[in-house]
Parts: structure tokens; sequence; C-alpha cells
């Protein structure tokens, strides 16, 4: 039975424009000034992060750079640095640790931890927000500011992170609701991209004030899943089981440099991404139903197509069935040369069915021999770096990229004294 929670109950931290401040952090020189962090020192990229000066430009994540210098010509682009990030992560995540416990590391730059006793109380809460903020800038950078969202669930909280930025700290009481949340506009909801928000647009929902004014099965209808009656619930307060709203897509994308654009090189860089993936699903103990694979040609035209596959998290039945994809499209469309990779695991679930009895015997033996290769492949990249061992590629890069939700090579007891 789903209940209303009815105390504050979570804090949620989300770092200011985390990448850019990073690097404002270690170069004083760029503190002050419009940045934005790029995959490559290329007009035709965009930006993976924007400074706040930036910002105020008009320039966010996703702008091209092309379009970033016509509205600030001044702007200043710094190529990434992901270990550097990765560094820094471990460094805050452990400092919370001293005064929170964070129970989600929701990405490289978000977390989330329960508030228990006495910090259930306002004022206790307010000062242990205060206390996070002013131990990130004493002990680990004085340029890093983070802004804190408390509330009755982890869902509002994070919607309060996002209220007052950067270096906020906003407080949603179980009676704010739903009256705070109506100052938000729509696509400030967890959950709600621009696909979702032309179909809202479409429903006549244009304010947080009407979604909240639609039943659940309205919800339920528009997002064409189930996660919109989910959506009606986490409005409300009501406090989900962590499977309820788990993120049920896993992927990864590479801007390829003109070096890389050939497609027997990017064909290897492919590879390398869906590998990622499937470590990540090893991770979370998930496994995949579904495959995609998107391509960008050099001369901008986009590819794209899916296959559905038997329940794995294995490295080489994802490859194989990964090359299939990839070989579809190359020959299909006649592609020579590549400007973006994005791969996808999607339908993910906890358990794979059970074999029939035609599966058991030799085809049993061989996913477990897989799945004890697949885990040595992990426990060596592990020790000894992300792809000292690979399935016939070379690594991607010296400094693999990482995704905003996945932190390479981190683990729960890193954050732990």
């Amino acid at each position: 039975m789903l209940t209303k929670a009815k105390s504050l109950s979570w804090l949620y931290f989300d770092l200011n424009s985390y990448f850019a401040t990073i690097e404002q952090q270690v170069n004083p020189e760029l503190q002050g000034k419009p940045i934005a962090v790029v995959p490559l020192l290329s007009d035709f990229t965009c930006a993976i992060a924007a400074s706040y000066e930036a910002k105020l430009k008009g320039i966010k994540t996703g702008t091209k750079i092309y379009e970033a210098k016509k509205l600030c010509p001044e702007i200043i682009c710094v190529p990434t640095r992901h270990k550097l990030y990765v560094e820094y992560h471990k460094l805050i995540f452990a400092e919370i640790n001293k005064f929170l416990c964070v129970d989600y590391v929701c990405s490289i730059d978000e977390g989330a931890g329960r508030l228990t006793g006495k910090y259930q109380q306002e004022k206790e809460a307010i000062l242990l927000a205060e206390a996070i903020k002013l131990a990130i800038k004493q002990n680990v950078g004085d340029y890093i500011t983070c802004s804190i969202g408390i509330a009755p669930t982890k869902y509002l909280a994070k919607i309060a992170a996002e209220m007052k930025k950067p270096d906020g700290l906003t407080i949603i009481r179980p009676e704010d609701i739903p009256e705070k949340l109506y100052s938000l506009t729509v696509n400030d909801i967890p959950g709600i991209g621009r696909k979702m928000l032309k179909r809202l647009h479409l429903a006549g929902i244009d304010t947080v004030e009407k979604l909240y004014a639609c039943s659940s099965n309205q919800l339920q209808t528009i997002w064409g899943s189930v996660y919109g009656k989910k959506c009606w619930y986490l409005l409300r307060g009501y406090e989900l089981p962590d499977y309820a709203v788990k993120n049920r897509v896993i992927s990864h994308s590479k801007i390829l440099g003109p070096e890389k654009r050939a497609v027997n090189v990017a064909r290897d860089i492919a590879i390398e991404l869906i590998v990622k993936g499937a470590r990540r699903l090893r991770d979370a103990e998930l496994y995949a139903t579904y495959i995609g694979l998107y391509l960008k040609a050099a001369n901008k035209i986009t590819y794209k197509t899916y296959a559905k596959i038997s329940p794995s998290c294995d490295n080489i039945i994802i490859s194989k069935q990964l090359l299939s994809l990839w070989d579809r499209l190359i020959v299909q469309h006649k592609i020579s040369s590549l400007y973006k990779i994005a791969v996808s695991l999607s339908g993910l679930i906890e358990k794979p069915r059970q074999l029939t009895f035609d599966e058991l015997g030799t085809a049993a033996k061989n996913n477990v021999t897989r799945g004890k290769l697949s885990k040595a492949m992990d426990d060596l990249n592990s020790k000894y770096g992300r792809t000292i061992i690979s399935l016939g590629t070379l690594p991607i890069t010296k400094e693999e990229p990482i995704a905003f939700k996945h932190i390479p090579g981190a683990k729960a007891e890193e954050y732990l004294e």
C-alpha cells in the first residue's frame, strides 16, 4: 500500500554547473568568466557544460559552439577532463558523507540522503544543509557550490534543489504541496523531456497547476505508459518503491573527431561504447531486452535501428547483436564516414526469464562461460584500468568519456570513511 510522506525525510544536493565549476576551481584565471566545456576544440561540437557566466548569455548544455560564439564572443572553450571530474566527485561525496549518508549517487554531480532523527526537524535540516555547503567550500574547493533541496520524498527534494540556483536551499514541506510547485514550468518536472512536453501541450496542459489537476489515468494515457500514473503519485508526495521509478535505459554516445570518422575505426568505438553499457548492466544486476544503434553520418543525416534480444548483460552476446545492427545500417545506407555514434540498452529487467528445456545443456554452459568471461574482464579493468582488456578493439581515448549518470569505477564503499 502506498503511503504519503508526512515529514521532511530527504535531502537532495546538486552541484552547480559541475564540469565548468571544477575547471574554474583548478584554474582561477577562468573564474568569473563565461566558459564552455567541450569534447573537442571545434566550432561544430557542442557544450557539455557551461559556467553560470555563460548561462547568463543564453549558452547551455547542448548549445553548438558556433552559436555560443555568436551569443558570447568572449566565450572560452575548455576541453573536457573526465578524470579530474571523477576525482573531485569522490572528494565531494566523501565530504558530504561525513554529515549525511549518501543513499543514492544519482549522477556525477547529484546525490540524495535520507534524513532521520532530529534532522527531520526543519531547523536541524537547514543547519545540516549549511554545514554541507561550508564543508565543500572549506575542504574541497572555495569556488564549488551546490543547491540543496529538502522535502518529504527524494523526488520532491530533487525538484526543490532545482528551484534556486546557484547555491540555493529550498524546502518543500508536506503542507506546501501542491501550491509551491505551481511556480514551476511543466518541463521543470523530472521525467518531462522535450517529447513529453509536446504531448502535454497537445493535451492542453501548459502549467503545473493543470498537470496537477489531471487524474492518474489521464496522465497514464498522455504518457502512453504507467510512468504517467507514477508521476501523479510522485507529485503528491507519495514515496514509491525504488523499482517503480528506476531508469530503464542505459546509453552512451560519442562525437567523433575527424581522425575517427572512418567506418572501420568508428566500428571499434561502437563496441567500446556497448561494452561500457553491458558493464553497467552487470553492476546494476540488470538485463537488456532491446538494443539500439544511432548513427549520424558526416553529412549530418541520421540513421537508427533497434532489435529485440534475449535478456542479456553479456559482453559477447550484446556486442554480436550490435555488430549485426551496425552492418545493416552501414550497408543499407552506404555510409562511409560518421560524425556521431550512440548506443542504447533498454527494456531492462532485474532477472532474465528461465531457460526452456530446449535451451538447457550446451547453451546453458556457454552462457555460464561467457558470464564468467565478462566478469573476469570487469575485474581486470577495475584493477588495471577500464580498457586494459577489451573485445578485440583499441581503447577510445586515454581519458575515457563518462556519462552524467555513471561514474567510471565508482563504488559505494569509495565514498565512506
